[in-house]
């Protein structure tokens, strides 16, 4: 059972990196990445890491969007540790 959940983890921790398809980076909704990223991935904004491969058509929009939903869930992540303080 543990050698399963670790390889899962390692799964997990692998895709979590990798940069998305164009196909992923059309179909994204942007500010939900951002706050995800925010809440449970990184302390610094990874928009370029993320769409290194994608051909989006509005970078600018797509980038916006992104950084309003990370801020927002670096605002949320931040809440969530001064309330564990």
């Amino acid at each position: 059972m543990e050698r399963s959940a670790l390889a899962a983890f390692f799964i997990l921790a692998a895709t979590a990196c990798a940069p998305m398809t164009t196909e992923e980076c059309a179909r994204a909704d942007w500010y939900a990445e951002g706050e995800t990223d925010a809440l449970y991935h990184s302390a610094s904004p990874r928009f370029e890491q993320r769409t290194r491969e994608c051909k989006l058509a509005d970078v600018a929009a797509a980038e916006r969007a992104y950084m309003d939903g990370w801020a927002a869930g670096y605002a949320e992540h931040e809440r969530r540790a001064d309330r564990h303080m």
